[in-house]
């Protein structure tokens, strides 16, 4: 499967870097891409199965970390996984119900 990270993921994870950055150190922020990069070859291997969090858009949730959660699409039909958002799960959940609305399609 192929791995498509969208604008809005790619800025996502950044913030996420970012925020590491400035409350931790470089071995958290190297921990966080490792488990990221795990996580996403065992969804690409199909070795791991996601529940939907919104069966409509065909939007799943990975939790990468107690605090952060990787929301996903998988296009079976074109062999692609569409990476949407990372989020903090610290966040209001409206502000991503809003961003998943936006970037799902």
């Amino acid at each position: 499967m192929d791995v498509i990270w969208t604008k809005l993921a790619k800025i996502t994870f950044i913030e996420v870097l970012e925020n590491l950055k400035k409350h931790w150190t470089e071995k958290e922020m190297k921990e966080f891409v490792d488990l990221t990069n795990s996580l996403l070859n065992r969804i690409k291997d199909e070795q791991i199965k996601h529940p939907f969090v919104n069966q409509k858009l065909k939007v799943k949730r990975a939790i990468i970390h107690k605090n952060v959660s990787l929301f996903y699409k998988e296009e079976s039909t074109k062999d692609t996984i569409y990476l949407i958002t990372f989020f903090n799960n610290r966040m209001n959940p409206e502000t991503l119900k809003n961003l998943l609305q936006k970037h799902s399609h």
